[in-house]
C-alpha cells in the first residue's frame, strides 16, 4: 500500500500481481473501453485465432459487453465461423 501511494502521481496504472495479473487487468480496461452500441444491432465475429494469444477471460468479457446489443456473436475466422449467439426474432 505503501509503495501504491508513492506511485500515484507517477504512474498511469500500477497491478498489484504477476504478468498474468497485468495482462488480466489491461484486456479488461481495453474491452471496458468500447463503446458496446457501436456494435448495436450488428453481427460480431470474435476472431479467434491470431499472432497474439487471448486469454479465456477476455473472451468471456467480450461476450457480456456485446450480448445485450449485438444481433448476432460468432467466434472463429470470417470463412468459418461458429454461431454463439443470435437475438431472437420479435
Amino acid at each position: 500500500m505503501l509503495l501504491a501511494s508513492k506511485l500515484q502521481n507517477h504512474a498511469h496504472r500500477y497491478v498489484f500481481g504477476n504478468l498474468e495479473a497485468l495482462e488480466q487487468a489491461l484486456f479488461e480496461e481495453a474491452i471496458a473501453g468500447l463503446n458496446a452500441e457501436d456494435y448495436h444491432d450488428a453481427k460480431v465475429v470474435i476472431k479467434g485465432c491470431g499472432e497474439k494469444p487471448v486469454p479465456t477471460f477476455a473472451y468471456v468479457a467480450i461476450m457480456q459487453k456485446l450480448l445485450p446489443v449485438a444481433a448476432s456473436l460468432m467466434y472463429g475466422e470470417p470463412c468459418s465461423t461458429v454461431p454463439l449467439y443470435k437475438r431472437p426474432k420479435a
